[in-house]
């Protein structure tokens, strides 16, 4: 039996069950001060060698998305279940300029092709430089930021996929409360290869 719910307001985090990776997004404002704010609606957008992007999906209100078009750049932070506390942290809603990673005593390591820092913290960090924004709607902007370097603790690297996420421990989302920006949180815990016996159907 199926029951069809509606697309109410931000049912992606609401009444459809989509988990997500979470991420802190660090970035400058044009003053040069740093921000910091956790996201979950981001996607690698090309895949291909020569182009690698990643798009980012925000609330065009935010600290965060000012800082994007008015400096063009950002670090995606990739965070462990440990800091579910600080990326928490990280969300409140602080005033302009106020930098979240010294309220949340988490570490500005610096980033290797952009400004904004990397969080010593997370395990992962994928640097953009803006290409191109699209706007859905006048209170959403999805940046797409092409990717100028990706780098990782060095414990991850040459491990295959299975060492790497019981190593990373990621922390992920799986819905809010975007009023009381109360999230539900988890992590990995069973995992299985699997292949079809023919990945060719000549049936």
């Amino acid at each position: 039996m199926k029951k069809e719910v509606p697309a109410d307001f931000m049912w992606h985090l609401d009444e459809v069950m989509i988990p997500y990776p979470v991420a802190i997004i660090t970035s400058l404002d044009i003053s040069e001060r740093i921000n910091a704010a956790p996201f979950g609606l981001i996607l690698p957008y090309c895949s291909v060698a020569k182009n690698p992007q990643l798009l980012v999906c925000m609330a065009a209100m935010w600290h965060t998305s000012k800082n994007i078009l008015a400096t063009k750049e950002f670090v995606v932070n990739y965070a462990p279940f440990s800091l579910l506390e600080q990326v928490s942290e990280t969300g409140k809603m602080f005033a302009e300029g106020v930098n979240e990673l010294e309220r949340t005593g988490l570490t500005a390591l610096p980033a290797i092709k952009v400004k904004p820092p990397r969080i010593k913290e997370c395990f992962q960090h994928i640097e953009c430089v803006l290409d191109r924004i699209d706007r859905p709607t006048e209170n959403q902007t999805n940046f797409i930021g092409n990717v100028v370097s990706i780098s990782m603790n060095k414990e991850l690297c040459g491990k295959s996929r299975d060492e790497k996420l019981r190593l990373a421990d990621p922390l992920m989302l799986y819905g809010e409360n975007v009023v009381t920006q109360k999230a539900r949180y988890f992590r990995a815990g069973e995992t299985r290869a699997h292949a079809p016996k023919d990945i060719h159907d000549t049936d």
